[in-house]
């Protein structure tokens, strides 16, 4: 089923063409009971996983409301990660990593020494990222389009390296353990990137780039407290906060540097927020919905996809 609010007089087709529209714009929703969502890509498709009777199969869902369900023949688990703008789908199943072509087909691929394996990211020229257990340590890949795979490991971090996200120049960011969580941003040539974000005392967690080579973020301060923060392709980071949330997790950054996320407050109320680049923040909350709102990317026009209890939504601007 599908459902629009429309919490100003414009039209979600209207309001797909905006970028974002200023920080005070209202905004326009359609939610729709499709399992949980994960990725969206710059069409407004959706992609994520739906479980029946304990079986998981990801699903596909155009801006037209149409749904395609599919699952790697013989697996228990198929969970979508990420979509890029053509379709193809790239995600984890039982034992190692897929890719679902536009057409449909589906290519699934093992990690060597790997005994389990996550996807995080699928790029517009079929570059997928994530990470893989070899039993002792947590290590990052990149596999190619033709299938060909390079594992990397962070700095001085023999015990893990977790990607989070992948442009379509092939770099990465994410983060590494070795003490604290460190971020990093691999280059598409294997050159490594560390860095902090200011006032991380107890760990930085990168969590998505944009076109651009902008990475936003997470990391506590010597009190433990969480904030947010935006790292340009030169190296200057801003940091940010979400009013009356101690406690974030960032989910995308598009061409525009403006973010998206969702945080928690101390009655454990989850609001939806976006924070823009001249540093405004704003919280949302899907209307008729409870009080779990989540988000899990925002394209380049300023949609956002993410949860709200039993219902996803698409969030237009």
């Amino acid at each position: 089923m599908q459902k629009v609010f429309a919490t100003s007089g414009f039209a979600a087709a209207f309001g797909a063409l905006l970028w974002a529209g200023p920080a005070g714009a209202k905004a326009t929703y359609v939610t729709f009971e499709v399992g949980y969502a994960s990725a969206l890509n710059a069409t407004n498709t959706v992609t994520g996983a739906t479980s029946v009777a304990g079986v998981f199969s990801g699903f596909i869902r155009t801006m037209d409301g149409a749904v395609t369900t599919f699952a790697v023949p013989g697996a228990k688990q198929t969970l979508p990660a990420s979509i890029n703008d053509a379709g193809a789908v790239a995600g984890a199943y039982d034992s190692g990593g897929f890719v679902r072509s536009p057409d449909g087909s589906l290519t699934t691929f093992d990690i060597p020494n790997s005994t389990s394996a996550a996807v995080v990211s699928i790029n517009n020229t079929g570059d997928v990222a994530g990470w893989y257990d070899d039993g002792v340590d947590v290590h990052a890949f990149v596999r190619a389009a033709d299938g060909t795979i390079k594992t990397f490991d962070g700095p001085g971090a023999p015990h893990e390296t977790i990607p989070a996200a992948m442009n379509d120049k092939g770099v990465i960011t994410g983060f590494y353990i070795s003490d604290i969580e460190h971020g990093f941003i691999r280059a598409a040539d294997g050159t490594i990137t560390t860095f902090d974000a200011p006032g991380a005392i107890y760990g930085t967690e990168a969590k998505t780039i944009n076109a651009k080579g902008g990475v936003a973020g997470m990391y506590l301060d010597g009190n433990q407290a969480e904030h947010g923060f935006v790292r340009s392709s030169d190296g200057t980071t801003s940091t940010f906060d979400v009013q009356g949330c101690p406690f974030i997790d960032v989910t995308g950054i598009n061409r525009r540097s403006i973010i998206t996320g969702f945080c928690y407050t101390e009655t454990k109320h989850t609001f939806g927020f976006i924070r823009w680049p001249d540093g405004k923040t704003k919280k949302f909350e899907v209307p008729g919905y409870g009080r779990r709102t989540q988000t899990v990317g925002i394209n380049d026009s300023g949609v956002i996809a993410g949860n709200d209890s039993s219902e996803n939504f698409l969030r237009f601007p």
